[in-house]
């Protein structure tokens, strides 16, 4: 870990200690010409006294993630779960305003992101988890405005990803690392604004997106990773109103999507990335409306999704890519209201997800993609209202979610999939905030929960089930 942190030794925390030192010794706006006046409290000072943190990203055994300190901004942090081994990675844009790290995405064993060091603009970097490793990419856009990076995503040998030279627009670009590598491989739409690529999604060795151009509105497209091989898979709604594409799934070498061809509605497409392959699965609703999927996840080699079929209401359904094939799992809520099946998430071969069934509030439930092994975990707060899980997680053989606990508020909770084994992790602050951004960290899993003081903080559970804070304690909320 002390390699990680830049440091090598006695000499290299003490010299990290005296700076922190004189940083604390500075005056209330923290030694920053850009800082807003503003009350600077002693325990703020305290080096590991960072807030707000997201963007947790694990790299061997150290977690990287992005947090605001009062006298460094927001900036790259890394921790091996003790104090000694936490600590500011680089003060990219030294000053209160801090460089704002952003999009952290994995890619080998490369950290990528978004981040203004105040010259550069907002452009893309990479990080080692070391301050000598932690370098711009490239300056895609020389000048204060930047590229603004966005979409970072893990693809082949690098990363693929959208971003505005000023010239073309926003367009997709790779790079593997290095300025050499980085280039753009989209001109859809060339102009101030671009083709404005998102949705990217790896499907094999291609990686599918949506992209708006002036004659086909937003569509689907393909990329090969070069120029040549990038291009629109189908007008799957002819002329330039937007097909609605949403919801991009892999499975194998298909896609699985929501798309509006003007005709049917919002219903279940797939696409093997040629226009002929590139098909509605079924119109489980027919007419104008349609049957809306969402929550698309793959299991097992079949598709999962919430829809309405315009008779049982939204309820949960499955596909195997042919009309056949695609059948409602269960009516969880029998009639026409609905069960309203959402943050569906697969762990260790079960889907999991929030519903309800008219009698009880939303609550887990966990199926095997059969109506009889379709079930409620556990009602975890009896009555209307529900425990309503939200951003369901896989954490090791865990679930990890974040729900109201019928009383103070909202918690972090995992279960094992059964009623017994389905708890709030009770850490050790009061209520306080959402849980949020569950990672699997060794044996270990991080989360950010409130502090009970305003504060939203980084904490750890280890495997015998205790929580700690990672970071100083605050006792009063940092403003």
């Amino acid at each position: 870990m002390r390699q990680r942190l830049g440091g090598s030794g006695r000499a290299a925390r003490a010299a990290a200690l005296s700076a922190w030192v004189c940083l604390a010794a500075g005056p209330a706006r923290g030694g920053a010409d850009d800082a807003p006046p503003r009350e600077v409290l002693a325990e703020q000072r305290a080096p590991l006294a960072f807030v707000a943190p997201v963007g947790l990203v694990v790299m061997g055994h150290t977690l990287l993630f992005s947090a605001f300190h009062v006298l460094r901004g927001q900036e790259l942090w890394a921790s091996d779960g003790t104090p000694e081994g936490t600590a500011l990675v680089k003060d990219i844009r030294p000053g209160f305003q801090g460089s704002f790290p952003s999009g952290h995405v994995l890619a080998g064993d490369t950290l990528y992101f978004a981040a203004d060091d105040g010259l550069s603009g907002v452009e893309l970097w990479k990080s080692d988890g070391t301050a000598a490793g932690t370098v711009p990419v490239a300056d895609i856009r020389p000048g204060p405005p930047g590229s603004t990076p966005g979409a970072l995503t893990a693809w082949g040998q690098g990363l693929a990803f959208v971003a505005n030279d000023g010239t073309n627009g926003f367009q997709l670009w790779t790079t593997r690392g290095d300025a050499g590598s980085t280039q753009r491989i989209s001109d859809i739409e060339p102009g101030p604004r671009g083709g404005v690529p998102r949705q990217l999604t790896p499907v094999g060795a291609r990686l599918f997106f949506t992209a708006t151009d002036s004659v086909t509105g937003h569509e689907l497209w393909v990329s090969d990773g070069t120029p040549a091989g990038t291009r629109r898979v189908k007008d799957i709604r002819p002329g330039p109103e937007a097909a609605r594409i949403e919801q991009l799934v892999a499975i194998g070498d298909a896609l699985y999507f929501s798309a509006d061809d003007g005709v049917h509605g919002a219903e279940l497409w797939k696409s093997d990335g040629t226009e002929a392959g590139t098909q509605l699965v079924a119109d489980l609703r027919p007419g104008r409306d349609g049957a809306r999927p969402s929550h698309l996840v793959a299991m097992g080699g079949v598709l999962y999704f919430a829809a309405n079929d315009g008779r049982s209401g939204i309820e949960l359904w499955r596909s195997d890519g042919t009309a056949a094939g695609t059948q409602r799992v269960k009516d969880i809520r029998p009639g026409p209201l609905n069960a309203l099946p959402s943050h569906l998430t697969v762990l260790n071969g079960k889907l999991y997800f929030a519903a309800t069934d008219g009698q009880s509030g939303t609550e887990l439930w966990r199926s095997d993609g059969t109506a009889e092994g379709t079930r409620r975990v556990q009602d975890s707060v009896p009555g209307a209202a529900g425990a309503s899980p939200a951003l369901l997680t896989p954490v090791g053989d865990r679930l990890w979610f974040s729900a109201a606990d019928g009383a103070a508020g909202t918690r972090a909770w995992s279960s094992d999939g059964t009623a017994q084994g389905t708890q709030i992790e009770r850490h050790p602050a009061p209520v306080g905030g959402i849980a949020t951004h569950f990672t699997a960290w060794g044996s270990s899993t991080a989360f950010v929960a409130g502090d009970g003081q305003g504060n939203q903080r980084l904490w750890r559970r280890r495997a015998d089930g205790s929580i700690t804070l990672i970071g100083s304690p605050l006792q009063q909320r940092l403003r």
